[in-house]
């Protein structure tokens, strides 16, 4: 058969590529490959074919993140309250359009859908694939095809519920596609043992496994060879599981000090221990994330702020830095309120690590979506652009524009203080 994979463009306030792309729609390119199928990848936020004029091009910053080719555009009415510019992330339907119609008819089309407020561009795709391919089946997987299937289910499209039936070996990291990637995606560990109130991690993957360590390692140095970077990035939700037994496994693979290792998930301190703090010190990790969430309202039961300066200090001992200490902190919880964040904030200071404030955004089969929608002054249920972490402030009836703002001019000072991040 021959097969088109689509990652869809994005609108939104910001949008930056901290090491993202769509790994799902890469393992089912890799089994469709494994099959013997043809496989064509139309990249439609990131792709270099992307850039149109009056488009902002991306800018590259170390270790392989960049910002993508956007557009400022009208926002929609939903919207017109924000005071941010809104924006097209890739390419423009025009672009779309033009691309989709120089391809030869596929058989069978995958879409991978992302955050569930950016639903209006994929639907888009949509109706443009179904203009040019008329009768060639679409199948839509990913988050918003996971959380919000009923947006997407329509005449031709079907919704990729769960995993894609694919084979057990596949892993997403050894398709030739991977090769026109400035950093390596790893993922070790499906799943998490956590069942914190605000994530959906349990949906995607209802039970813990374990995938095939040394060849992601062997797919790792196939893809150094080919194209001489040398940065990869965790997917996992529970990246030190056990102590980091399989990260631990890993990297015995791997020669110390010849890839960069980023975190931008967030890693669970309570699993740290002296020897993982010593490997992550031997390979190279420039800046490791935690995610502590909150010192006060929780809702979870992953850590404390004994163990967070218990871990802090371990991870000093190993050498890293403050700088290189980061954690995640979020903001906008229900029942929480703006002066424990501030606390928080001042705590995590004290201890050593650098904070990042997250805010947030209530993701569908979540407690805390419910939670939050008996407070919420936002329909983020009816209507999905309200679910987008920007619109924060304007949902939560305590932390309003004001009090975020007095929040990020915090962190804004502290940062002035430190040393730069690279």
């Amino acid at each position: 058969m021959k097969i088109l994979a689509i990652n869809p463009p994005v609108e939104d306030f910001t949008a930056y590529n901290l090491w993202a792309m769509p790994l799902g729609l890469f393992r089912v390119m890799e089994h469709h490959q494994k099959a013997g199928d043809t496989v064509e990848y139309l990249d439609l936020l990131d792709g270099e074919y992307c850039g149109y004029a009056g488009a902002q091009p991306p800018q590259y910053r170390s270790w392989g993140r960049h910002s993508y080719w956007k557009k400022e555009i009208p926002k929609p009415d939903e919207l017109r309250f924000v005071p941010r510019k809104y924006n097209r992330f890739g390419a423009t339907d025009e672009r779309v359009l033009e691309l989709v119609s120089s391809l030869e008819r596929p058989d069978l089309i995958f879409i991978s859908t992302g955050m569930t407020y950016w639903y209006r561009p994929v639907l888009k795709l949509i109706e443009i694939l179904k203009k040019v391919f008329p009768a060639v089946p679409v199948k839509a997987g990913g988050i918003s095809a996971t959380l919000l299937p009923d947006l997407f289910i329509m005449d031709g499209v079907e919704v990729i519920k769960g995993k894609y039936d694919i084979n057990k070996d596949v892993t997403g990291t050894d398709s030739s596609f991977i090769n026109a990637l400035k950093f390596f995606p790893v993922n070790l560990v499906e799943g998490c043992p956590n069942r914190c109130a605000y994530c959906s991690s349990s949906v995607f993957n209802p039970q813990i496994r374990i995938m095939d360590i040394k060849k992601q390692a062997q797919s790792l140095e196939k893809w150094h060879s080919v194209t001489g970077c040398n940065d990869a990035a965790f997917y996992d939700d529970a990246l030190f599981l056990d102590s980091g037994r399989y990260l631990k496994e890993f990297l015995s693979f791997l020669e110390p000090g010849k890839y960069r290792f980023h975190t931008p998930n967030g890693v669970h301190l309570k699993e740290l221990d002296e020897e993982l703090c010593r490997v992550l010190r031997e390979h190279d990790f420039p800046q490791l994330r935690f995610g502590f969430e909150t010192a006060f309202t929780r809702y979870d039961s992953k850590t404390d702020i004994d163990q967070l300066k218990e871990k802090v200090e371990m991870l000093k001992r190993a050498g890293f830095t403050s700088e290189q200490t980061g954690v995640y902190l979020l903001c906008g919880l229900p029942g929480q309120t703006v002066e424990e964040v501030d606390k928080t904030i001042e705590i995590v200071a004290e201890i050593g690590a650098r904070p990042y404030l997250s805010e947030f955004s209530p993701v569908p089969g979540t407690a805390l979506y419910e939670l939050h929608r008996t407070e919420s002054l936002l329909d983020f249920h009816s209507e999905p652009l309200y679910q987008n972490n920007t619109v924060s402030a304007w949902r939560s009836p305590v932390f309003n524009s004001a009090a975020m703002s007095g929040l990020k001019l915090k962190l804004a000072g502290m940062y002035s203080k430190m040393p730069r991040v690279s």
